[in-house]
């Protein structure tokens, strides 16, 4: 039995292997993007905090909202540095769509934030 784990697990990891890229840690790009996926873990936190602050009140939607466009940020930041990090390929296209994505988020929070207040 014991054999057949070692068998299994040696045909699943038996893929190519490389070394992650860490020397662009240096680089100003990667550490805006690592202080950008830190404020958006800050954020993220205080986002949630004001939730369970507001418990289902007008602007409990507007905050949903905020908490979702804070959480597609920084994934986006994350992907973009498992990118530059050469962990995982993406798609040139991607971490500008889930940016996009981020920034149509933060403008939907405030236009509801907006029509909550009218």
């Amino acid at each position: 039995m014991k054999k057949n784990y070692v068998l299994f697990s040696l045909l699943l990891l038996g893929a190519d292997a490389h070394a992650a890229n860490f020397a662009v840690i240096t680089q100003p790009p990667t550490m805006l993007s690592a202080v950008l996926l830190l404020v958006g873990l800050g954020c993220l936190v205080g986002s949630v905090k004001i939730l369970s602050l507001l418990r289902g009140g007008l602007l409990f939607k507007s905050w949903q909202i905020f908490l979702s466009a804070f959480a597609v940020l920084m994934i986006s930041q994350l992907a973009n540095l498992l990118h530059d990090f050469e962990i995982f390929m993406l798609p040139s296209f991607a971490v500008p769509a889930l940016l996009l994505l981020a920034l149509g988020l933060f403008m939907f929070g405030v236009f509801e934030t907006k029509k909550t207040l009218e």
